[in-house]
């Protein structure tokens, strides 16, 4: 009976076929144990095989990396001549990527007591790696495949557990990360995988535009406001030149020709918007009085003549 994986030194290990991902693994557990090619026989064997090998005694050791549930782990576990070997949890203080699982007294089969005591294990959880060049589109379509097949509860995992967000080896895409936390986006939930790509261009289009858009129509206004209190200004300006021009000696024919800029003037303020008439009432009472004075400046310079006739 072994009890310590120390204890493996000399003995006939199936440890996984050479060049796979669960041999490296093996090869780095048996190692820090002290347990090598050089002092043990490492046998080539996984699987089923490696079962046959420990029922017939070809092997004292396998080391298995399999599902709970796999049909093969649940027949061995029953097998008489199969007994588990508990770990030290300081496995997973050498090996970060290893985990510390316990397989709970009775766990395999309750009424014949299979295992008969918690059992400590260590095992590897499997990363998904992908290129930095992959769409985000296409990662979260993967990441949602994982969630749907891994977040079942199981024997040592609780719903929702695996996929994890957390890997001490390399880091997390951000699509995969924004799908774990808040789950598919709001066009992958409502709209077919192949729309959402043109879905979220033309929103992006939309939303480009928009920004282009939202500052010219926002300026439109103050624009018109310039120009109309520019073309203002210039009324004004012709209305001021008529009243400066009163304060002088005029003839009959310079009043008349006043009155003729007057009343351009006026015709200029006649097309001013109606809702534009806070501006327009004020520069036509100026408009009135000037037409006021110009008609009683005529009217004298007219009396001052037929008095001089």
């Amino acid at each position: 009976m072994l009890d310590d994986l120390t204890e493996l030194k000399g003995k006939r290990i199936a440890a996984g076929t050479v060049g796979t991902g669960s041999r490296v693994v093996t090869e780095n557990v048996l190692g820090i144990s002290g347990v090598n090619s050089e002092n043990s026989m490492l046998l080539p064997l996984t699987g089923q095989a490696a079962v046959n090998a420990l029922i017939d005694g070809r092997a004292d050791a396998a080391i298995i990396g399999l599902e709970s549930d796999s049909p093969l782990i649940q027949s061995s576990l029953r097998e008489s001549r199969i007994r588990l070997l508990s770990v030290t949890e300081a496995l997973t203080r050498f090996f970060p990527s290893l985990v510390r699982l316990v397989l709970p007294q009775g766990a395999i089969d309750f009424e014949r007591k299979i295992p008969a005591s918690d059992i400590v294990l260590y095992a590897s959880t499997n990363a998904v790696l992908v290129r930095n060049d992959l769409h985000p589109a296409h990662i979260s379509l993967l990441a949602q495949a994982l969630f749907e097949t891994h977040d079942k509860p199981g024997l040592f995992q609780r719903t929702g557990e695996f996929p994890t967000q957390i890997d001490p080896e390399f880091p997390m895409s951000q699509s995969a990360v924004d799908f774990y936390k808040n789950g598919p986006s709001f066009l992958l939930r409502y709209l077919p995988f192949w729309v959402v790509p043109h879905v979220q261009r033309l929103l992006a289009v939309l939303l480009a535009g928009g920004a282009i858009a939202y500052p010219i129509f926002s300026f439109a206004p103050k624009l018109y406001q310039w120009f109309l209190q520019d073309r203002m200004r210039k009324l004004y300006r012709r209305l001021r030149l008529i009243e400066e021009a009163l304060q002088k000696e005029l003839t009959a024919a310079q009043v008349a020709s006043l009155q003729v800029d007057l009343e351009n003037v006026s015709r200029a303020a006649r097309i001013l918007p109606k809702r534009n008439s806070d501006l327009f009432f004020p520069l036509r009472r100026h408009i009135d009085l000037t037409r006021t004075e110009l008609a009683t400046r005529l009217i004298g310079i007219r009396s001052q003549t037929a008095n001089v006739t």
